[in-house]
Protein backbone atom coordinates (compact mmCIF):
# COMPACT_ATOMS: atom_id res chain seq x y z
CA UNK A 1 0.00 0.00 0.00
CA UNK A 2 1.30 3.42 -1.19
CA UNK A 3 1.07 6.05 1.51
CA UNK A 4 1.52 9.42 -0.34
CA UNK A 5 2.50 12.54 0.78
CA UNK A 6 2.94 15.46 -1.50
CA UNK A 7 4.23 18.51 -1.00
CA UNK A 8 5.84 21.72 -3.29
CA UNK A 9 9.59 20.81 -2.17
CA UNK A 10 11.01 17.72 -0.66
CA UNK A 11 11.90 17.98 3.05
CA UNK A 12 16.23 18.15 4.26
CA UNK A 13 17.31 15.97 6.50
CA UNK A 14 15.31 16.54 9.53
CA UNK A 15 12.96 18.99 8.30
CA UNK A 16 9.30 19.14 8.13
CA UNK A 17 7.74 20.53 5.19
CA UNK A 18 4.00 21.91 6.54
CA UNK A 19 0.97 22.12 3.86
CA UNK A 20 1.31 18.69 2.06
CA UNK A 21 -1.74 16.47 0.64
CA UNK A 22 -2.04 13.13 1.49
CA UNK A 23 -3.63 9.95 -0.49
CA UNK A 24 -3.47 6.05 0.40
CA UNK A 25 -3.18 4.01 -2.86
CA UNK A 26 -3.00 0.38 -3.73
CA UNK A 27 0.57 0.19 -5.22
CA UNK A 28 3.87 -1.80 -4.92
CA UNK A 29 5.91 -2.47 -7.94
CA UNK A 30 4.90 -6.08 -8.59
CA UNK A 31 1.08 -4.86 -8.52
CA UNK A 32 1.30 -2.02 -10.54
CA UNK A 33 3.03 -3.37 -13.63
CA UNK A 34 0.77 -6.90 -13.23
CA UNK A 35 -2.44 -4.00 -13.36
CA UNK A 36 -0.64 -1.97 -16.53
CA UNK A 37 -0.29 -5.43 -18.21
CA UNK A 38 -4.05 -5.92 -18.00
CA UNK A 39 -5.50 -3.04 -18.47
CA UNK A 40 -3.33 -2.66 -21.46
CA UNK A 41 -4.81 -6.29 -22.94
CA UNK A 42 -3.15 -8.62 -21.32
CA UNK A 43 -3.72 -11.66 -18.83
CA UNK A 44 -1.90 -10.90 -16.18
CA UNK A 45 -1.38 -13.35 -13.19
CA UNK A 46 -0.01 -11.95 -9.53
CA UNK A 47 2.72 -13.61 -7.41
CA UNK A 48 2.53 -12.35 -4.14
CA UNK A 49 1.68 -12.16 -0.22
CA UNK A 50 -0.25 -10.28 1.38
CA UNK A 51 -1.45 -10.21 5.61
CA UNK A 52 -4.79 -10.76 6.54
CA UNK A 53 -5.64 -6.94 7.40
CA UNK A 54 -7.26 -3.75 5.62
CA UNK A 55 -4.72 -3.41 3.46
CA UNK A 56 -4.66 -6.78 2.03
CA UNK A 57 -8.27 -7.02 1.34
CA UNK A 58 -7.60 -3.53 -0.85
CA UNK A 59 -4.89 -4.48 -2.51
CA UNK A 60 -6.31 -7.84 -3.58
CA UNK A 61 -9.79 -5.76 -4.75
CA UNK A 62 -7.82 -3.60 -6.54
CA UNK A 63 -5.99 -6.41 -8.92
CA UNK A 64 -9.18 -7.97 -9.37
CA UNK A 65 -11.24 -4.77 -9.72
CA UNK A 66 -8.53 -4.27 -12.83
CA UNK A 67 -8.56 -7.71 -14.54
CA UNK A 68 -5.16 -9.04 -12.51
CA UNK A 69 -5.63 -13.06 -11.81
CA UNK A 70 -4.64 -13.45 -8.09
CA UNK A 71 -5.06 -16.84 -8.38
CA UNK A 72 -1.60 -17.21 -6.70
CA UNK A 73 -1.72 -14.18 -4.60
CA UNK A 74 -1.19 -15.97 -1.04
CA UNK A 75 -2.49 -14.58 2.70
CA UNK A 76 -0.26 -14.57 5.17
CA UNK A 77 -1.73 -14.69 8.74
CA UNK A 78 1.49 -13.98 10.83
CA UNK A 79 2.68 -11.03 9.08
CA UNK A 80 1.00 -7.72 7.92
CA UNK A 81 1.12 -6.65 4.15
CA UNK A 82 3.74 -4.17 2.69
CA UNK A 83 3.35 -1.20 2.81
CA UNK A 84 5.38 2.17 0.65
CA UNK A 85 5.93 5.52 2.49
CA UNK A 86 6.47 7.75 -0.42
CA UNK A 87 7.23 11.58 -0.19
CA UNK A 88 6.79 13.37 -3.48
CA UNK A 89 7.81 17.04 -4.94
CA UNK A 90 8.76 18.95 -7.72
CA UNK A 91 7.99 15.49 -10.12
CA UNK A 92 10.20 13.47 -8.01
CA UNK A 93 9.73 11.23 -4.98
CA UNK A 94 11.24 8.93 -2.48
CA UNK A 95 9.96 5.78 -0.96
CA UNK A 96 10.95 3.86 2.04
CA UNK A 97 9.41 -0.18 1.37
CA UNK A 98 8.86 -2.05 4.13
CA UNK A 99 7.56 -5.00 2.83
CA UNK A 100 6.19 -6.52 4.86
CA UNK A 101 4.42 -10.26 4.46
CA UNK A 102 5.85 -9.67 0.90
CA UNK A 103 9.03 -10.43 2.18
CA UNK A 104 7.36 -14.32 2.84
CA UNK A 105 7.32 -15.49 -0.56
CA UNK A 106 8.76 -18.27 -1.24
CA UNK A 107 10.25 -21.13 -3.86
CA UNK A 108 7.65 -23.12 -3.02
CA UNK A 109 4.92 -19.85 -3.76
CA UNK A 110 6.28 -19.86 -7.20
CA UNK A 111 6.51 -23.36 -7.35
CA UNK A 112 2.65 -23.39 -6.76
CA UNK A 113 1.94 -20.88 -9.74
CA UNK A 114 4.08 -23.23 -12.01
CA UNK A 115 1.23 -24.20 -14.19
CA UNK A 116 0.40 -20.44 -14.73
CA UNK A 117 4.57 -20.31 -15.89
CA UNK A 118 3.87 -22.80 -18.11
CA UNK A 119 1.32 -20.72 -19.95
CA UNK A 120 2.98 -18.07 -19.80
CA UNK A 121 4.96 -15.88 -22.79
CA UNK A 122 6.74 -14.13 -20.01
CA UNK A 123 7.66 -13.98 -16.31
CA UNK A 124 8.47 -9.93 -14.90
CA UNK A 125 10.26 -9.63 -11.84
CA UNK A 126 11.67 -6.76 -9.46
CA UNK A 127 13.63 -6.41 -6.38
CA UNK A 128 11.10 -5.61 -3.77
CA UNK A 129 10.87 -9.38 -3.29
CA UNK A 130 13.56 -11.33 -1.25
CA UNK A 131 16.13 -11.95 -4.74
CA UNK A 132 16.57 -15.73 -4.15
CA UNK A 133 12.76 -16.36 -4.53
CA UNK A 134 13.02 -13.82 -7.82
CA UNK A 135 16.20 -16.02 -9.15
CA UNK A 136 14.46 -19.21 -8.77
CA UNK A 137 11.07 -17.97 -10.29
CA UNK A 138 13.68 -16.73 -13.43
CA UNK A 139 15.56 -19.43 -13.59
CA UNK A 140 11.91 -21.49 -13.62
CA UNK A 141 10.42 -18.93 -16.36
CA UNK A 142 14.00 -18.80 -18.18
CA UNK A 143 14.10 -22.72 -18.49
CA UNK A 144 10.91 -23.18 -20.14
CA UNK A 145 12.14 -20.69 -22.88
CA UNK A 146 9.50 -17.59 -21.68
CA UNK A 147 10.99 -14.49 -21.56
CA UNK A 148 11.80 -12.80 -18.02
CA UNK A 149 11.39 -8.98 -17.51
CA UNK A 150 13.42 -7.98 -15.08
CA UNK A 151 12.96 -4.59 -13.68
CA UNK A 152 16.39 -4.21 -11.55
CA UNK A 153 14.46 -1.71 -8.76
CA UNK A 154 14.66 -0.63 -5.71
CA UNK A 155 18.69 -1.09 -6.64
CA UNK A 156 20.39 -3.11 -3.88
CA UNK A 157 23.11 -1.63 -1.38
CA UNK A 158 25.37 -3.87 -3.21
CA UNK A 159 24.33 -5.26 -6.66
CA UNK A 160 26.49 -8.49 -6.16
CA UNK A 161 23.70 -10.04 -3.74
CA UNK A 162 22.22 -10.02 -7.17
CA UNK A 163 22.99 -13.58 -8.57
CA UNK A 164 24.89 -13.88 -11.93
CA UNK A 165 22.09 -16.37 -12.52
CA UNK A 166 19.37 -14.14 -12.53
CA UNK A 167 21.21 -12.06 -15.00
CA UNK A 168 21.84 -14.87 -17.35
CA UNK A 169 18.10 -15.80 -17.23
CA UNK A 170 17.32 -11.65 -18.08
CA UNK A 171 15.31 -11.37 -21.68
CA UNK A 172 14.78 -7.62 -21.19
CA UNK A 173 16.22 -5.77 -18.23
CA UNK A 174 14.27 -2.14 -17.63
CA UNK A 175 15.86 0.67 -15.12
CA UNK A 176 15.58 4.35 -14.59
CA UNK A 177 18.99 6.21 -14.73
CA UNK A 178 20.08 6.10 -10.91
CA UNK A 179 19.79 2.27 -11.04
CA UNK A 180 21.86 1.71 -14.33
CA UNK A 181 24.27 4.98 -12.55
CA UNK A 182 24.63 2.74 -9.49
CA UNK A 183 25.52 -0.41 -11.78
CA UNK A 184 27.62 1.24 -13.79
CA UNK A 185 29.56 3.07 -10.83
CA UNK A 186 28.84 6.20 -12.21
CA UNK A 187 26.24 9.15 -13.07
CA UNK A 188 23.75 8.82 -16.42
CA UNK A 189 22.98 11.60 -17.87
CA UNK A 190 20.53 11.06 -20.49
CA UNK A 191 23.45 12.49 -23.57
CA UNK A 192 25.57 9.28 -21.79
CA UNK A 193 22.13 6.64 -22.50
CA UNK A 194 24.17 4.74 -25.87
CA UNK A 195 27.53 4.26 -23.80
CA UNK A 196 25.81 3.24 -20.59
CA UNK A 197 23.68 0.57 -22.44
CA UNK A 198 26.52 -0.56 -24.10
CA UNK A 199 28.82 -1.15 -21.19
CA UNK A 200 25.11 -2.92 -19.51
CA UNK A 201 24.83 -5.10 -22.49
CA UNK A 202 28.88 -6.02 -22.69
CA UNK A 203 28.44 -6.43 -18.53
CA UNK A 204 25.46 -8.60 -18.45
CA UNK A 205 25.00 -10.37 -22.30
CA UNK A 206 21.13 -8.52 -22.23
CA UNK A 207 19.43 -8.59 -25.71
CA UNK A 208 17.09 -5.57 -25.06
CA UNK A 209 18.06 -2.96 -22.47
CA UNK A 210 15.94 0.01 -21.40
CA UNK A 211 17.22 3.17 -19.06
CA UNK A 212 14.33 5.42 -18.53
CA UNK A 213 15.29 9.62 -17.88
CA UNK A 214 12.02 10.44 -16.64
CA UNK A 215 11.14 14.12 -18.12
CA UNK A 216 14.31 13.30 -19.86
CA UNK A 217 13.28 10.76 -21.75
CA UNK A 218 14.31 7.44 -22.54
CA UNK A 219 16.63 5.00 -24.58
CA UNK A 220 16.81 1.02 -25.55
CA UNK A 221 19.59 -0.84 -26.58
CA UNK A 222 17.88 -3.95 -28.61
CA UNK A 223 20.88 -6.35 -30.72
CA UNK A 224 23.45 -3.61 -30.92
CA UNK A 225 21.23 -0.89 -31.73
CA UNK A 226 20.38 2.13 -29.77
CA UNK A 227 16.89 4.15 -29.84
CA UNK A 228 15.99 6.82 -27.90
CA UNK A 229 12.38 8.05 -27.15
CA UNK A 230 11.57 11.76 -26.17
CA UNK A 231 9.07 12.10 -22.99
CA UNK A 232 5.71 13.78 -23.74
CA UNK A 233 5.04 17.12 -22.63
CA UNK A 234 2.67 16.18 -19.42
CA UNK A 235 1.11 18.47 -16.22
CA UNK A 236 2.21 16.43 -13.88
CA UNK A 237 0.28 15.51 -10.74
CA UNK A 238 2.79 12.81 -9.15
CA UNK A 239 5.01 10.45 -10.84
CA UNK A 240 4.00 7.45 -8.28
CA UNK A 241 3.74 4.30 -10.70
CA UNK A 242 4.89 6.51 -13.80
CA UNK A 243 7.71 3.99 -14.00
CA UNK A 244 5.38 0.68 -13.90
CA UNK A 245 3.49 2.09 -16.39
CA UNK A 246 6.15 2.63 -18.79
CA UNK A 247 7.38 -0.80 -18.06
CA UNK A 248 4.27 -2.81 -18.79
CA UNK A 249 3.03 -0.83 -21.70
CA UNK A 250 6.48 -1.42 -23.34
CA UNK A 251 6.90 -4.89 -22.25
CA UNK A 252 3.54 -6.10 -23.65
CA UNK A 253 3.89 -4.69 -27.01
CA UNK A 254 7.40 -6.67 -27.39
CA UNK A 255 5.29 -8.98 -26.73
CA UNK A 256 2.96 -8.34 -29.06
CA UNK A 257 5.24 -8.37 -31.97
CA UNK A 258 6.22 -4.19 -32.28
CA UNK A 259 9.52 -2.90 -33.09
CA UNK A 260 11.59 -1.66 -29.94
CA UNK A 261 10.92 2.19 -31.65
CA UNK A 262 7.54 1.52 -31.54
CA UNK A 263 7.14 -0.15 -27.89
CA UNK A 264 9.31 3.14 -26.62
CA UNK A 265 6.68 5.39 -27.55
CA UNK A 266 3.41 3.70 -26.38
CA UNK A 267 5.35 3.11 -23.18
CA UNK A 268 6.14 6.95 -23.25
CA UNK A 269 2.72 7.49 -23.94
CA UNK A 270 1.63 5.47 -20.71
CA UNK A 271 4.05 6.99 -18.51
CA UNK A 272 2.99 10.70 -19.91
CA UNK A 273 -0.50 9.53 -18.93
CA UNK A 274 0.02 8.09 -15.57
CA UNK A 275 1.72 11.01 -13.90
CA UNK A 276 -1.19 13.31 -14.60
CA UNK A 277 -2.95 10.92 -12.39
CA UNK A 278 -2.35 10.74 -8.39
CA UNK A 279 -1.94 6.96 -6.92
CA UNK A 280 -0.93 3.66 -8.15
CA UNK A 281 -3.27 1.57 -9.37
CA UNK A 282 -5.50 4.45 -10.28
CA UNK A 283 -3.02 6.45 -11.95
CA UNK A 284 -2.43 3.85 -14.64
CA UNK A 285 -3.95 4.01 -18.30
CA UNK A 286 -6.00 1.70 -20.26
CA UNK A 287 -5.09 0.15 -23.70
CA UNK A 288 -7.94 2.99 -25.80
CA UNK A 289 -6.21 5.90 -23.59
CA UNK A 290 -2.62 5.11 -25.08
CA UNK A 291 -4.28 4.46 -28.34
CA UNK A 292 -6.12 7.74 -28.44
CA UNK A 293 -3.48 9.88 -26.49
CA UNK A 294 -1.16 8.54 -29.98
CA UNK A 295 -3.34 9.02 -32.28
CA UNK A 296 -3.60 12.82 -31.07
CA UNK A 297 0.00 13.53 -30.80
CA UNK A 298 0.79 12.14 -34.77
Amino acid sequence: MDLIATAARLPGRGESVAGGLFTMAPGGKGGNQACQFALAGARAHMLARLGDDLFGRQLLAGLQARGVDTTYVAIDYEFATGASTVLAAEGDYSSIIAPGAAARLSVDDVDCARPALQRASALVVQLELPVAVSNYAAGIAAGMGKQVIFNASPAPQMWSTVPDSLWRATSVLIINSVEAGSLLGRSIPPAQAASALADLAARFGIQTIVITFGAAGSAAWSAGEVVQQAAFPAEVADTVGAGDAFLGVFSLALLEGLPVVAALRRAAAAGALAVTRRGGYDALPQRTDIDNFLSQTE
